[in-house]
């Protein structure tokens, strides 16, 4: 009798459990949260802006790198004339002339970290501006597929190609911005 009652009061909770249950699964949504997702990596790797941005800084770094190679032939080739002269200069005259070129070297140093970090920069500026656009043109498309959140692809585990707006995004963001000059 005693396990009777056990048994029973068991079974009740567990019906009573499974109905609570059930309308917690049959309960309708109040609210729908409407998501998209785009790649990131393929929105730069496809914006004519962002591709315009690396070709220009490229072809600037190049032009530099050639710059800086030519003074630095020249360094050499004042090393190579100071050498040279090493037996037939004073040592005080050598010193100093050494001195000169240690300066010159330095300052030709300094002068490229300088014009390295002017170019990121500009580089850094215009890619927030790409990035500034996209913003604006993901808001636009959020407002008229009325989504509530996006999300970039690499923070998702799984993605429907019905939330995708990676290629809607590339397409109006080619239109907005086709193309970007370096620092401006």
């Amino acid at each position: 009798m005693k396990y009777l009652s056990i048994i029973l009061g068991l079974c009740l909770l567990f019906a009573n459990l499974h109905a609570q249950e059930t309308k917690v699964i049959n309960k309708p949504a109040t609210s729908s949260t409407n998501i998209g997702v785009v790649d990131m990596k393929k929105i730069l790797a496809q914006s004519k802006a962002y591709q315009s941005l690396v070709d220009q800084f490229e072809d600037v770094r190049r032009k530099h790198r050639n710059t800086f190679t030519k003074q630095e032939d020249v360094i050499r080739d004042e090393e190579s004339e100071l050498l040279k002269q090493k037996n037939v200069l004073s040592k005080e005259a050598y010193a100093e002339k050494v001195k000169a070129l240690g300066k010159k070297i330095n300052e030709l140093k300094q002068k490229q970290a300088n014009e390295a970090k002017k170019f990121e920069s500009s580089f850094e500026r215009s890619t927030n501006k790409i990035q500034g656009a996209l913003v604006d043109v993901l808001s636009i498309i959020a407002n008229t597929k009325n989504l509530n959140l996006v999300l970039a692809k690499s923070q998702v585990i799984l993605v429907g190609k019905d939330i995708d707006l990676t290629d809607d995004a590339i397409k109006e963001l080619n239109k907005v911005l086709p193309k970007i000059s370096l620092g401006k």
